[in-house]
């Protein structure tokens, strides 16, 4: 549903993991155009495979550009970057999402990988696509720390750049943000609506239209196949 989000011809900055598989089958699909760009200075990326982290040897594999963070930060900073693709241990109603910690920052229960280049995609990227498994764990009314900002006020103000969250896709359903909180949208086909909003820390809005999602062709599951070793 991600892949499906990210248009053709557009600068994506990509996150490790489900953020990267988008991109990845995006690019292999509908979008063959799209630039992704990774934090570690990557622009131009093509991985033959689902890198490990930014610094994967295959992130570079046919690479238009290898810099440096510095490159890709400034163009962000520069307001270049259409799309930043983003996940996260905790998401809430506005989009604001943890990576940091779980539980009281002062004294916490886990301590995760923190920001890296998140809380700048969050805050300067033109849009923001979340993916997220639809797990009662990661979606919460509140997150414990606001790693990357959502739909916060002075947000725009702050930066002058960036809309914030666009969605969430998740294993269940669709949520979007038309007036900054999260919202069902649209749900996969062999998924009843009540339980495309459970497992939600709080009760989800409506779209006055719901939609039905189709599940991905053979041909995009093949595609998907080709780079994620998944042969389920």
């Amino acid at each position: 549903m991600a892949a499906r989000l990210i248009p053709d011809e557009c600068r994506v900055f990509v996150g490790i993991g489900a953020p990267c598989s988008a991109a990845m089958l995006a690019r292999r699909s509908h979008a063959a155009n799209i630039d992704m760009i990774f934090e570690s200075g990557v622009m131009g990326a093509d991985p033959p495979r689902l890198p490990l982290s930014t610094g994967s040897p295959s992130v570079a594999a046919g690479a238009l550009m290898v810099g440096s963070m510095l490159d890709v930060f400034a163009t962000l900073q520069r307001g270049e970057i259409d799309i930043g693709l983003l996940s996260g241990a905790q998401v809430d109603r506005l989009g604001n999402l943890n990576s940091t910690v779980i539980g009281d920052p002062s004294a916490p229960k886990l301590r995760l990988p923190g920001s890296g280049g998140a809380h700048d995609i969050a805050a300067l990227a033109r849009d923001v696509l979340i993916l997220m498994p639809h797990e009662p764990r990661r979606f919460v009314n509140q997150v414990d720390f606001v790693t990357s900002p959502g739909h916060v006020a002075g947000r725009s103000e702050a930066t002058g750049l960036g809309n914030g969250p666009k969605a969430v896709a998740t294993d269940r359903a669709l949520f979007g943000f038309p007036d900054g909180e999260m919202t069902l949208v649209g749900h996969y086909a062999d998924i009843e609506e009540d339980a495309a909003v459970e497992h939600v820390g709080w009760p989800v809005r409506k779209a006055d239209r719901v939609d039905l999602i189709d599940p991905p062709s053979a041909a995009i599951a093949t595609a998907f196949r080709s780079f994620s070793g998944d042969t389920t």
